[in-house]
């Protein structure tokens, strides 16, 4: 009679359930992955009460004994080479209940048998030209199946349902040989849905790998561009390995150094084959180093110098077709010098009115090198303001009115662009006893009351805060204070004017002439002559 006997430590095998494959992912995996390298083709499971079938058209099992001993692959050397199995085989069913026909011969693992008693290998009451197993488990679920099965290979089915298949890689993907793979560089939006299930988010797992259809991502980002690297292992010899037992991820070893390496030059490639791209000056360069050419990136800049979210600043515009090359930077030696240029210029050229515009925008220093970021830079900026009319913390700001205001930016290139704004950002020295720190002052004129709208002094003002009321409920509140404000600019009783007439407007009122006592009557003459009286219930209900 023919036994064979499990050669690992008991303590080790009856771990097999958790040690291995703790879920049903893992179970399906182990068991693709074989069939694969057994030379099948085809897989089918089928779920029947409570149990799992799994049938393939392999080359079946040459020697019984192999299946019980842990760490054993009996694969081939090149298979071995190529893909470094882990030996883990059907103690990935462990300690389940488990028959495997294959050709005439039939096995059942169950219990001790998983632990080292022997376990008898019997005639097939029914021959299987491949290899046969059925098992209690969990269904296999379609949905959970075709997610392994899709990049695998194989034509797989479930329940009598085909599985999606289709090439992990295109065939414009590079060869690599010594690596055993080949590299595609993608769009992150050219991903198809059956790649995309394996990323964590959209941004997230730069590089898919795939090994034979088990998916395997993690992070890599040789380049500022959002791109996408799917890496296919090709059967060919190869030092990628994944780490065990799980098997979920990429050995830390100097194939994966090199494929690093290999993935960083894929990625410079790419961009010299679509023409275009906004890579950093130090990215470009990085390219010139590796013998790839490519031409410059394509302008990055933005409009303007300030940014805010939720409450922006005021808009600067550039005319249409108005050339890059006639715009201006801010010299960073300028923004050092006084915190208040940077806000200063961004006004100056939303705000002033010139012969021909003059347009500010931000580039990031990232760029810096590149011909198109070489341009006149702002180098002094000077604000002259009228006599001081009024002042008012407000917010988290003092705000300043003064009768008129005026910048003027000095330029790199020998120009000079001066006019008047109805506001400006002015630093000054605040002491309170013994500490001494920078206010900010934001100045405006009168006829910022008209100019502009209550949001763009918010945001200099310190704007929307996360930590009080939602937006809308500190918008109200400050545009309130806003209005005190200018109400007291005008003089000491306009704000109570302004609130009273602002009650009488809320009303559908014809009214001429309104008087209000103390005692709580209202006397109206309507426009038409006619006149009303208003007076208090309680008075109505004593007389």
């Amino acid at each position: 009679m023919e036994t064979i006997r499990a050669r690992a430590n008991p303590r080790l095998l009856s771990k097999a359930d958790r040690l291995f494959t703790g879920t049903v992912d893992g179970r399906i995996i182990e068991i693709l992955q074989n069939a694969r390298r057994a030379g099948a083709t085809e897989v089918h499971i089928i779920n029947s009460d409570g149990r799992v079938t799994v049938c393939d058209n392999g080359r079946g099992i040459a020697d019984f004994a192999a299946l019980l001993d842990l760490g054993k692959s009996g694969w081939d050397e090149c298979t071995e080479h190529a893909e470094d199995p882990a030996g883990v085989g059907v103690f990935c069913l462990a300690p389940r209940e488990v028959t495997i026909v294959s050709g005439d011969r039939r096995v059942t693992i169950q219990g001790k048998g998983w632990t080292g008693e022997p376990v008898e290998v019997l005639t097939a009451d029914r021959p299987c030209k491949g290899t046969e197993l059925v098992f209690g488990d969990q269904p296999w679920l379609f949905e959970t199946v075709q997610k392994h099965a899709v990049f695998s290979g194989l034509t797989v089915t479930v329940d009598g349902e085909l599985c999606a298949r289709e090439p992990f890689v295109s065939d414009t993907a590079s060869a690599h040989p010594e690596l055993g793979c080949r590299i595609e560089v993608r769009e992150r939006n050219a991903l198809s849905p059956w790649h995309t299930q394996w990323k964590s988010s959209y941004y997230a797992d730069d590089v898919l790998v795939n090994f034979h259809g088990q998916v395997v991502a993690f992070t890599c980002m040789p380049l500022s561009e959002h791109l996408q690297f799917l890496v296919d292992l090709t059967g060919e010899p190869t030092g990628i390995r994944l780490m065990l037992p799980a098997r979920t991820r990429l050995v830390e070893n100097e194939a994966l150094e090199v494929l690093k390496a290999a993935i960083d030059k894929e990625a410079y490639l790419y961009i010299q084959k679509r023409g275009s791209h906004k890579l950093k000056f130090g990215e470009y360069c990085r390219a010139r180093e590796l013998g790839i050419a490519l031409p410059e990136a394509e302008p990055v800049f933005r409009v303007g110098l300030l940014t805010g979210e939720p409450v922006e600043p005021i808009e600067v515009t550039r005319p249409k077709d108005f050339p890059l090359a006639q715009c201006y930077r801010l010299a960073k030696e300028c923004v050092d010098a006084d915190d208040a240029n940077e806000a200063n210029v961004h006004l100056l050229s939303a705000l002033g009115t010139f012969e021909s515009p003059f347009v500010v925008v931000d580039i990031s220093p990232d760029y810096d090198g590149y011909t198109w970021a070489r341009l006149p830079t702002i180098e002094q900026v000077e604000i002259k303001t009228g006599k001081e009319i009024q002042s008012q913390y407000l917010w988290c700001e003092r705000l300043v009115a003064v009768e008129s205001l005026q910048i003027t930016a000095h330029a790199s290139d020998g120009k000079a662009f001066t006019s008047v704004v109805p506001m400006a950002i002015r630093e000054y020295a605040r002491t309170e006893g013994l500490s001494t720190w920078v206010g900010t002052d934001v100045l405006v004129t009168p006829a910022a009351r008209d100019q502009l709208n209550p949001t763009d002094i918010w945001f200099h003002c310190g704007g929307w805060s996360e930590d009080g009321d939602t937006y809308d409920t500190q918008l109200e509140d400050f545009e309130e204070q806003l209005n005190r404000f200018w109400a007291e600019l005008i003089g000491p009783d306009e704000y109570l004017r302004q609130r009273l007439l602002g009650c009488i407007r809320g009303f559908d009122l014809k009214w001429r002439h309104i008087s209000i006592e103390f005692s709580g009557k209202i006397w109206i003459t309507c426009e038409d002559g006619t006149a009303r009286m208003l007076q208090p219930p309680e008075i109505s209900s004593a007389s």
